[in-house]
């Protein structure tokens, strides 16, 4: 493993220290096995946390986004893709390239959102809109939006497998 992608972490508690090392995710799962050991309750805790495991997205998005020099881009055929479906894609797209260090920004506007999905004001509008009622997406200011951590779950779960598949999603 590369130093670049190592992460180490010294954990003390109650007289008791450990020092973990690794990926992030590796460091993550041992520190919360820690944890669990320490404070019994934090088990029941941790299981109600809700986080997405990157490197399992990714594999997830393989075919359906490309990382190029140019930026990331959408590689699934669009014809398959509802437009509710396509905006979150593209919010998933920006919030992947924000963790991956290639975006400054892990929210987009709805100007970028129209250009990128070729969609109309209004009805992207209220595409948004009940994306953010059902909680998978949220409003960060003044037309930028934001995938959530449920919204990314949610999208893997349900929307994903489907454009796997190459069914049409709508």
């Amino acid at each position: 493993m590369s130093e670049e992608g190592k992460v180490e972490v010294l954990v003390r508690y109650r007289g008791m220290e450990i020092k973990l090392s690794g990926t992030p995710n590796e460091v993550t799962k041992a520190f919360l096995d820690f944890m669990s050991k320490m404070l019994p309750a934090y088990e029941i805790v941790s299981r109600l946390v809700m986080s997405v495991d990157l490197d399992s997205l990714l594999r997830d998005l393989e075919g359906i986004i490309a990382l190029t020099p140019e930026g990331i881009i959408v590689t699934a055929p669009k014809d398959n893709i509802g437009e509710r479906e396509l905006i979150l894609l593209h919010l998933l797209k920006t919030s992947v390239g924000f963790q991956l260090g290639r975006l400054e920004e892990d929210a987009i506007s709805i100007a970028d959102i129209l250009t990128q999905t070729g969609g109309k004001p209004s009805t992207t509008a209220a595409r948004l809109s009940e994306l953010v009622n059902l909680g998978w997406v949220e409003r960060v200011g003044r037309g930028t939006y934001r995938l959530t951590t449920f919204g990314v779950k949610s999208f893997q779960e349900t929307v994903l497998p489907k454009l796997k598949e190459g069914v049409k999603v709508r």
